[in-house]
């Protein structure tokens, strides 16, 4: 009765769904600007940047800690995060869910609330952002 019952249980989760892990977005890494902002109208408050890894902000410096595909098709994204200005500030987590629409666009939503971005290609962004060397973390931009 024991093996019957034991054998059930693995059976049971073997079909279960389950989160698992994954090393990073199938999105494109560069440049995401709010799908409502046309690329040459990007600011600080409607850009972020996807390094493969995690979303960065303008005056904030983020490490991603973990990554896991849930059972809908979105990611959980856990990541440590700091404030650069200033004397900048402690690293905190934080937790969001992307879910991604296609290779170029993706549904970022925190305690904030929703975030909805498109890709950019580096060459239709404005001064600064247009110049900055994308390569040196490892991110080739095939529009620039």
């Amino acid at each position: 009765m024991r093996a019957a019952a034991l054998v059930l249980t693995v059976a049971m989760l073997s079909v279960a769904p389950c989160a698992t892990a994954a090393d990073s977005l199938p999105i494109q890494p560069g440049f995401y600007v709010s799908i409502d902002t046309p690329c040459q109208k990007a600011s600080n408050a409607t850009i972020t940047l996807y390094d493969g890894t995690s979303f960065g902000g303008a005056h904030v410096e983020c490490r991603k800690t973990f990554t896991k595909k849930l059972t809908d098709g979105s990611y959980q994204l856990t990541r440590k995060c700091k404030d650069m200005q200033g004397n900048g500030g402690p690293w905190e987590t934080f937790t969001e869910k992307d879910t991604v629409v296609s290779q170029t666009e993706v549904i970022v939503t925190t305690s904030s609330g929703n975030f909805h971005y498109r890709y950019c290609s580096q060459s239709d962004l404005p001064d600064p952002w247009n110049t900055n060397d994308l390569k040196s973390i490892g991110i080739k931009d095939p529009g620039h």
